[in-house]
């Protein structure tokens, strides 16, 4: 099946990008098999297998060339966001070098729909819990925390140390009004990985996620193994805090994502 992506707009000035299933119409599947079927008259079964299973072939690399120009505009895209909230130079670049590893993965991939391709992720020991959660923004307002970054660790989750990808991110809606606990227990059964700290900052970045529910760091834990940190809206703005993992809320849910690199 082919797929392609559509720049969509969402409430706010930030963009997503979304992949659609192309598929045949009953008419048009028909059509296609009258004219495979008149094509193949009279020749052998081999030679039929050989010319399908090259053509699958062809087309199939034609779909990834096809996912990959969308994807390169959702890369660059987010690029440009990071450079507009004056990332540093350095950690551009190194995200910038990571492109055409980044469009090869993510191409491969079959993204369910809804889910967000690729988020790129600049961990806190680069800029610090008080660098990024500035870089979330609402209308005119930053994002800000006043929790101690020491006091942060993330729950046996093995993360890269320098800028990196995560990928297929599922934004929180499949464990909508779950205690970080039973997300938890839902997204390993999946064999996905939660979200700490940092991607969430990074989700929120890159999309208006706020808008629709607020983020359990389900990954992440504060002060003790009980209590997790969580990006929500505050009266001042976009604002990272913590409460028991036990809670649980309407509107509240646990990101997940694929994989990370």
């Amino acid at each position: 099946m082919k797929y392609e992506y559509f720049l969509e707009k969402t409430k706010t000035k930030q963009r997503r990008f979304v992949m659609t299933k192309k598929e045949l119409c009953k008419d048009q599947r028909e059509g296609l098999i009258a004219k495979l079927t008149a094509f193949f008259k009279g020749l052998g079964a081999e030679v039929i297998d050989d010319v399908v299973a090259e053509a699958k072939k062809q087309a199939n690399a034609e779909t990834v060339e096809d996912r990959k120009n969308g994807l390169a505009k959702l890369f660059d895209n987010q690029l440009e966001t990071l450079k507009s909230q004056n990332c540093p130079q350095a950690i551009l670049e190194a995200f910038q070098n990571k492109k055409s590893d980044v469009l090869n993965k993510a191409a491969e991939m079959e993204i369910p729909e809804g889910n967000i391709p690729f988020v790129p992720v600049i961990p806190r020991s680069y800029m610090g819990i008080y660098g990024l959660m500035p870089m979330v923004r609402n209308d005119d307002k930053m994002g800000y925390t006043y929790l101690n970054p020491n006091e942060m660790t993330d729950n046996e989750e093995e993360i890269p140390k320098n800028p990196y990808y995560i990928y297929d991110i599922e934004p929180g809606k499949v464990t909508l009004g779950k205690s970080p606990e039973d997300a938890e227990k839902i997204i390993k059964k999946q064999n996905r990985l939660r979200h700490i700290t940092d991607e969430d900052i990074a989700v929120c970045v890159h999309t208006d996620v706020l808008s629709d529910h607020y983020l359990w760091s389900t990954g992440s834990r504060y002060e003790h193994s009980d209590e997790v940190p969580f990006v929500c809206l505050g009266g001042d703005g976009p604002v990272l805090v913590w409460v028991g993992a036990g809670s649980s809320f309407d509107g509240w849910g646990s990101a997940s994502c694929r994989s990370r690199a």
